[in-house]
């Protein structure tokens, strides 16, 4: 039986409206999915090829990183591509390779240089460190850096210790590639850096503890000795508790076998909690990390396999990436260059780095009976600065 008003109403033909939206969101996610696997695998090669045609020049890797993570990541298209929550997902990625970064830093160091007598490259590298300090204190608070909200003595300080610093990193790649490894200057400049880096960590460290204390009240009172409290508890385990576990380890696994996965296991959860120790209490997990590494022993064969492993992850997939994540957080348009002021604290600053490392390196020097030439080709690589600086400089500009 059939009639008008059995009959079915016609479907419709292609999808509803609302199918249409899901489908163009789906699309639209993927293509800027999709951008952005492109711009940050872009990032990574091209890099490798611009170090390729760098190394006659004896540039180090972080030459080319800067360069093509600063260009890539400013070129409107690629900008606008990375959005607040891919931003926010850079920033976490970022942060935790930084916290690598610092605890390997430590790692490959000796705190034990601190509480001997001062070697004749520690000396030229704490009167360079000392001639830069003194310098920055003197024109920093002239020159009107930051903003009318920012402290001028946390400022000063800051500025004055990242200033004094040298990327240890950066300056034995540098003269790797110079091949004046094995020369004098090449070997008083490696032994001096790493002085630098040490001595310039410390004090990061020890600064932030003592920073809340701008304003003197019991809750920041209470806050600074937690974050002392917790950093003496992860000193004395990573000091004197690990080693007993590290040679346990060591010994179970000698030299010339394949190390065993769960001793591996085992050996990463234990420096991951160490280095988080400090954290449980308020205190700032890269520098954490950073005296977690210091403190733990870097003889034998689970540190060098850490240090070897962090490090090939470090430069193969970090550094570009940390490069392009500063090149996304750099607004050039807020760059002032039509001002005389300007140019005038961009050059002071260069003056501070270089003619304070200089003049301090010439002067420390001289005394123990080094050439000045020696000296001052010594000050000038002593100017170089590493990934953590730039991580800081972005922060405190931002």
């Amino acid at each position: 039986m059939s009639s008008k008003s059995s009959r079915r109403p016609p479907q419709p033909h292609g999808p509803s409206p609302s199918h249409k939206q899901c489908l163009k969101f789906v699309a639209t996610s993927m293509m800027s999915g999709f951008g952005k696997f492109v711009a940050i695998i872009s990032a990574f090669l091209l890099s490798r090829i611009l170090h390729h045609f760098l190394k006659p020049f004896s540039q180090p890797q972080i030459t080319s990183d800067f360069l093509i993570g600063m260009a890539l990541a400013t070129i409107p298209v690629v900008h606008e591509t990375f959005g607040d929550v891919s931003v926010m997902n850079l920033d976490n990625i970022v942060d935790f390779g930084m916290i690598l970064y610092t605890f390997v830093l430590g790692l490959e160091m000796d705190p034990n240089v601190i509480f001997k007598a001062p070697s004749r490259p520690a000396i030229v590298a704490y009167a360079g460190m000392l001639s830069t300090c003194i310098l920055t204190c003197l024109l920093t608070p002239w020159l009107h850096y930051g903003t009318k909200d920012t402290n001028m003595i946390t400022l000063t300080i800051s500025l004055s210790i990242t200033l004094s610093g040298s990327g240890s990193h950066v300056l034995t790649r540098l003269i790797t590639n110079l091949k004046i490894g094995k020369s004098d200057i090449g070997k008083l400049a490696v032994v001096a850096g790493v002085h630098s880096d040490m001595i310039t960590m410390f004090f990061y460290s020890m600064l932030f503890v003592f920073l809340p204390l701008e304003k003197i009240t019991k809750e920041e009172i209470k806050h600074v000795v937690k974050m002392i409290l917790g950093i003496l508890i992860q000193s004395i385990i990573a000091a004197k508790v690990s080693p007993f576990f590290f040679n346990w380890i060591n010994n179970e696994n000698p030299e010339g076998k394949a190390l065993k996965g769960s001793h591996l296991v085992l050996s990463m959860a234990f420096m991951a909690v160490i280095c988080s120790c400090a954290t449980w209490f308020g205190y700032n997990p890269f520098f954490s990390a950073f005296l977690a590494g210091l403190f733990l022993p870097t003889e034998g064969r689970i540190s060098k396999w850490a240090i070897s492993k962090i490090n090939y992850l470090l430069s193969l997939l970090f550094y570009p990436l940390l490069f392009f994540w500063v090149g996304l957080k750099i607004d050039f348009s807020d760059f002032q260059g039509g001002q005389i002021g300007t140019w005038g604290r961009f050059f002071v600053l260069i003056f501070i780095v270089v003619g304070g490392k200089v003049f301090g390196t010439i002067c420390g020097g001289v005394l123990l009976g080094f050439r000045w030439p020696e000296l001052a080709a010594i000050g000038m690589l002593l100017t170089a600065k590493g990934h953590f600086h730039v991580y800081l400089a972005v922060h405190a500009f931002r």
